[in-house]
């Protein structure tokens, strides 16, 4: 029968699946209208996968609590699970770097269950290691499981550092609840209409509106004004074109007009020299600010305004460049600090 027993019944006699598929109902619906979205409470620093203080070949991974989709059976309801405190992996210990090739290892979250035919019904937190290879892949994982955390581990390593961790945890919510989102990718596969998304690479509340997702606040702005790293680059030009800042707006989903103001610090050497300091989108021009230096030359600052349009998925990198039009001196810019700057208002379309 399709219709399953309900929780908590007086005098009832409720399965493990009955159970699973109650509490299931407390969090937002994952593939179909009866299951769960796989995926860690949202919590500071929750499940987080970390290197340790002194450099070692374990990692830690912090504890959590997560709900984890039955796979084997459609109707086996959400697992609901809890690392009470931290966790130390020995990664090395377990699997030694192998002394030419590089492996990609995982840390997973994985429950068991005897009811579909496993050894034992347990919730673990475990590594799984690659195949060490020339151009290595991610070991395959199946079952019901959570990836955490990718790890690098190179040939001939003895410690894991940070930057060979990367994070891969996948967030869920209470019915109702803004999700979490990394990416594209980690939106809910099957979402209903007024469905909120927190776009983590975006800074971005999203809402699903029947066909799409969509910025949830009409008109919402966003605002960029960091430098690239690297940027500015203080140095001198004369008569070349030479670009010493830049700042890349990144690739959204949706269409935006960008506002772009801008400027830098120009001390010259010339007595009747003109300079032109350029502002560039993705290699277009789209301002000007010309610098004529006073006799006994000095230091002037030159200004840009510009305004441009940002595609569907393309990132727009963003230019400030100058150079000598007329006269025979030599200019410094890129000092960085207050003397340099680009900031950019971008409006959805």
């Amino acid at each position: 029968m399709p219709e399953r027993d309900s929780a908590w019944l007086s005098g009832g006699v409720v399965d493990a699946e009955d159970a699973r598929l109650a509490t299931g109902s407390l969090v937002t619906a994952g593939n179909t209208p009866v299951q769960s979205r796989t995926g860690l409470r949202p919590a500071a620093s929750a499940g987080r996968v970390s290197a340790t203080v002194t450099p070692s070949g374990q990692v830690q991974v912090n504890a959590f609590q997560a709900v984890i989709q039955g796979t084997r059976s459609p109707n086996a309801g959400a697992y609901l699970v809890t690392l009470d405190q931290a966790k130390t992996i020995d990664v090395l210990g377990a699997v030694p770097a192998h002394p030419t090739y590089a492996r990609f290892d995982l840390i997973v979250v994985r429950q068991t269950d005897t009811q579909y035919g496993d050894a034992t019904s347990a919730m673990t937190v475990s590594l799984v290691a690659g195949t060490p290879a020339q151009a290595p892949v991610e070991p395959t994982v199946t079952g019901d499981v959570i990836v955490l955390a990718r790890i690098s581990v190179p040939a001939k390593a003895t410690a894991i550092a940070p930057e060979q961790i990367q994070d891969r945890r996948f967030f869920t919510s209470s019915i109702g609840g803004v999700v979490p989102a990394h990416g594209e990718g980690n939106r809910p596969a099957v979402p209903y209409v007024g469905q909120l998304v927190y776009r983590q690479d975006l800074r971005t509340l999203e809402a699903y509106e029947g066909t799409m997702w969509k910025p949830a606040v009409a008109n919402s702005l966003a605002v960029y004004g960091t430098p690239d790293p690297g940027f500015p680059i203080r140095g001198t030009s004369a008569g070349d074109l030479r670009y010493f800042n830049r700042l890349t707006v990144p690739a959204v989903y949706y269409p935006r007009s960008l506002l772009i103001t801008a400027h830098t610090m120009v001390d010259s050497n010339g007595t009747a020299d003109r300079y032109d300091v350029v502002l560039r989108t993705n290699g277009t021009v789209i301002a000007i600010s010309v610098v004529n230096t006073p006799p006994g030359a000095g230091i002037l600052t030159a200004h840009l305004t510009g305004s441009t349009s940002q595609p569907v998925n393309t990132a727009m990198t963003i230019e400030v460049g100058i150079h000598r039009v007329d006269g025979n001196g030599t200019v410094d810019t890129g000092y960085g600090g207050a003397y340099d700057s680009i900031n950019v208002l971008a409006i959805p379309s």
